[in-house]
């Protein structure tokens, strides 16, 4: 089961508090961006039924913006151990075999690791692209969105997110040398 790093020592290294607080300080960002896209859409609703006149490129902007939210969020999701998942069996087991808990809790955060890791690795090379060719959303004219903000988004939510399941990793291997 997935624990906040806390658990890792009495006193926690500056480093896993650094990364703790940027995943905090990323999740105020997110918290108040989504504050602000429902001030944007409740605009664009005003505007669209009173003045007949909506804002340009809101469905473009909340359709990059829920992925930035989520990216932005998730590595702190992960890091308070509120990431939802299926634990009953491993809850069980934890009950009479802690050792064998803690091996598959490892594995779980290892592969989370891994997948969150090619994820970034794989997304990178696009936001380089996008970033180099000004590629835009929407329509020209109208109204156009830069691309490469949001892709880099989901690559620093995924380093983040790889960071958060290897100091998870590192908390359930101790669990496994070490069973409570």
């Amino acid at each position: 089961m997935a624990s906040a790093p806390t658990t890792m020592d009495t006193r926690e290294p500056a480093l896993v508090r650094l990364l703790g607080l940027v995943m905090s300080l990323t999740n105020v960002v997110a918290t108040t961006w989504i504050l602000l896209l429902m001030v944007l859409i409740v605009a664009d609703v005003v505007g669209r039924n009173a003045f007949l006149s909506p804002i340009a490129g809101v469905p473009e902007m909340v359709k990059y913006s829920i992925v930035g939210i989520v990216f932005l969020q998730v590595a702190h999701t992960h890091w308070k151990g509120q990431m939802i998942r299926s634990d009953g069996l491993l809850t069980l087991i934890a009950k009479s075999r802690p050792r064998i808990a803690a091996g598959f809790d490892l594995v779980a955060q290892l592969i989370g690791l891994g997948f969150t890791a090619a994820l970034a690795w794989a997304v990178w090379p696009k936001v380089v692209r996008a970033f180099e060719r000004g590629e835009m959303e929407g329509v020209s004219g109208h109204f156009t969105l830069p691309v490469w903000p949001f892709l880099a988004i989901i690559v620093a939510g995924s380093v983040l997110l790889s960071l958060s399941f290897l100091l998870s990793a590192l908390i359930a291997a101790r669990r496994l040398r070490h069973p409570e």
